[in-house]
């Protein structure tokens, strides 16, 4: 039996609380507590928000106080919070800091089962801990009566995205839920994969070395260590350890926590085992630093030398074409790019062919050889879309840039129909477009300005449609914008020119031209919506 936000709503603490929204996560099993102190965060506050592992099933206690009145930023951190799996949210000072509950929420929080809680309102006394106190005592004693990692824990993985459903994201519920330290190593004891509780300990292999297996070995500081087998049948398979201060793990939670990960390598690391090259693919794209380093000595590559990463999508097709894809793009992008890189490999991730590089001349002209790679496939009858990521730092940004591309290249597709080659830049333009799309009227009204001053031209929409294909496809071009829209050169000179008058300025001048261009995207992805 474990503990649901339906049985913390019997504690003191909640007796006067009322759910609003999201009765349909009652039933949510909970692990822990968190507090959101910063909803809007400045620079350093994201970056902080960023490097924190969210894995679900915790319950967030928030007064939204730096945000109290901008309900779409209240929606966007419901929207991320529910995205990673948290079961829901207490809100604090209603009334007080926030003016109140706006149905947004509500309706939002319902859609996604998202449990909305209200402390009573217009009250001044309430406490954070009390709350904390309670709930994070019902959970301990509820573990310590039974544990039952199992379902609990791939019942939550199971509601993340897709792209979190990862071993090492199963490590780290396990060592959250046991407060033990979990170290998955291969046959050469190589760790793939390392959850360290408390977070801060420094823990290597090599202090596990002369473990028995199947056995507990006390170690001082009252440490204990299990060493165990992920398959008793192989005696090559990979092991776990399991380091716990403190009173010592039981056999039958060791054997639960074994079986766990042995599930979680087969549901999700099927070649787990058998290191391959789409193993480090992976271990870099989830920012997975340690086993990264592990696999990348055990291939021979120089990970710290490669800050290129390009990413190839197929245009929408049948699984004969798809295959097709995932076999002529690698071969196309070995054989482009072998001997003008020092290191580059590439494997299929999630639908995608994902390839990491280290140039040999820093001058290269990535964009021509881009379009080169590009032209060789459409010779093979085969359209696929090109993103270019460079200068990326670490695996923090590779993670960044790959998540920014899954989230908007079909924006990008939108803005830029004629294109199939972009650029990092291009795609992060394209995120800072559709968020201000999401802002709300008044700030969208605001950056789309300049076109609507066309609106009182008679001919507005030609004019509109003119400036969109010459800022937008032709790279301002008048003699390629003629072409595309079927009109003589001086026609759209006349155009441009008619613009020019009605903004005061010519439509090239810098930096007026950075806010007309802002405002043709804007329309470009309104229009879609529309």
């Amino acid at each position: 039996m474990s503990v649901t936000v339906a049985d913390i709503m019997k504690l003191p603490c909640l007796k006067d609380a009322k759910v609003v929204a999201g009765a349909g996560g009652m039933s949510k099993v909970l692990s822990s507590v968190t507090v959101l102190e910063f909803s809007d965060p400045n620079d350093v506050q994201r970056e902080i928000l960023s490097n924190i592992d969210f894995y679900g099933s915790e319950m967030v206690i928030t007064a939204f106080a730096n945000i109290p009145d901008n309900v779409e930023q209240q929606c966007a951190n419901i929207k991320r919070l529910a995205s990673v799996g948290e079961a829901g949210m207490i809100l604090y000072y209603v009334g007080i800091l926030m003016p109140r509950v706006d149905p947004a929420l509500i309706e939002l929080a319902n859609q996604l089962d998202f449990v909305l809680i209200v402390m009573p309102e217009k009250r001044w006394d309430l406490r954070y801990s009390e709350v904390i106190t309670e709930v994070m005592e019902a959970i301990v004693k509820d573990q310590t009566l039974e544990i039952s990692l199992l379902t609990d824990v791939l019942d939550h993985i199971g509601r993340l995205p897709e792209h979190q459903r990862t071993v090492d994201a199963v490590l780290r519920m396990v060592r959250d839920r046991t407060r033990t330290s979990l170290v998955l190593v291969d046959r050469q004891g190589r760790a793939l994969g390392q959850a360290n509780w408390p977070i801060s300990l420094e823990l290597q292999t090599d202090d596990l070395s002369g473990i028995e297996p199947m056995l507990p070995t006390h170690l001082p500081g009252n440490r204990t260590v299990w060493r165990w087998p992920l398959s008793l049948s192989n005696p090559q398979s990979m092991e776990l350890y399991l380091v716990k201060d403190g009173n010592p793990l039981s056999k039958e939670l060791v054997l639960q926590m074994v079986e766990l990960i042995r599930l979680a390598v087969s549901l999700w690391s099927s070649n787990h085992a058998e290191v391959q090259i789409s193993e480090l693919v992976r271990a870099i794209l989830l920012d997975e630093p340690l086993k990264m380093r592990r696999l990348a000595d055990l291939f021979h590559i120089d990970v710290a030398s490669i800050h290129s990463m390009w990413v190839l999508h197929l245009e929408n097709a049948d699984s004969t074409l798809r295959q097709r894809f995932e076999a002529e793009a690698l071969t196309q992008l070995r054989e482009a790019l072998s001997h003008r890189c020092s290191t580059v490999f590439a494997e299929m991730y999630e639908g995608y062919l994902v390839g990491f590089m280290s140039w040999k001349d820093k001058g290269e002209n990535v964009t021509a050889l881009s379009d080169e790679l590009i032209g060789r496939l459409a010779e093979k009858e085969i359209r696929a879309t090109l993103i270019r990521c460079h200068s990326l730092r670490n695996t923090a940004d590779v993670r960044r840039a790959f998540l920014l591309i899954d989230e908007h290249l079909e924006d990008a597709k939108i803005i830029w129909p004629t294109r199939q080659n972009y650029s990092l830049e291009e795609i992060e333009f394209v995120a800072q477009c559709r968020q201000t799309v999401n802002e709300g009227e008044e700030i969208l009204k605001k950056a789309i300005k300049p076109l609507q001053l066309l609106d009182d031209f008679s001919e507005g929409a030609e004019l509109l449609h003119t400036l969109s294909v010459y800022l937008l496809d032709v790279h301002s071009s008048i003699t390629r914008c003629a072409e595309l829209l079927y009109l003589h050169k001086n026609t759209v000179k006349y155009r441009l020119g008619r613009i020019g008058a009605c903004l005061g300025h010519h439509v090239d001048k810098e930096p007026e031209k950075f806010y007309l261009y802002r405002a043709a995207v804007l329309n470009r992805l309104l229009e879609k919506n529309q």
